[in-house]
């Protein structure tokens, strides 16, 4: 009777064994399978860092590469705030603005329309800030008498928030 006990003691133990070994070497494949089969590009996982060249950065479909920014440009027209929540769908906010050359670059593909970006005048303070909060520098001119800024062929001009209009995102760009 012991003896017998003694060996399905020793079943037991060694399907538990084999259970455990079956269970690291299909999640080992799996894992080599997903990075094989570069998964996590393929769904919009990307690595983040600045050290990648400008010929390897990249963005989602339907944006364009500037600057190492990626901008897309909606195709209907909503309010600042509805802009805004679109946007962060896409794990973006209304564009920011960095430089000249980047307003030139954007005006190339929102031509004939205007575009909400994401520079707000604060009731607080009455003062023009970015998406993120950051206080406006006044390096471009913005011209209207509004609260909400949005870009034209003209420039940056501003109207009420609550008017519609085409809207432009911007993301950071990713390495690829």
């Amino acid at each position: 009777m012991e003896v017998e006990e003694l060996e399905n003691r020793r079943k037991r133990l060694v399907r538990r064994n084999m259970v455990i070994l079956a269970v690291f070497l299909c999640g080992g494949l799996a894992i080599l399978l997903w990075m094989m089969l570069r998964f996590p590009k393929r769904v919009g996982i990307t690595r983040s860092g600045t050290n990648c060249s400008d010929d390897t950065r990249t963005c989602p479909q339907n944006w364009d590469l500037i600057n190492q920014t990626c901008f897309f440009e909606s195709e209907h027209e909503v309010t600042w705030v509805e802009g805004q929540k679109l946007c962060r769908k896409h794990h973006a906010s209304l564009a920011k603005i960095f430089s000249q050359i980047e307003i030139e670059s954007v005006k190339d593909y929102t031509i004939n329309s205007t575009y909400w970006i994401g520079l707000r005048k604060h009731i607080s303070d009455n003062s023009w800030r970015w998406i993120d909060g950051k206080y406006f520098n006044n390096w471009f001119n913005i011209s209207g008498s509004g609260d909400c800024a949005f870009m034209n062929d003209d420039g940056i001009s501003t109207s009420s928030c609550n008017d519609t209009r085409r809207y432009l995102c911007s993301r950071k760009s990713y390495c690829i």
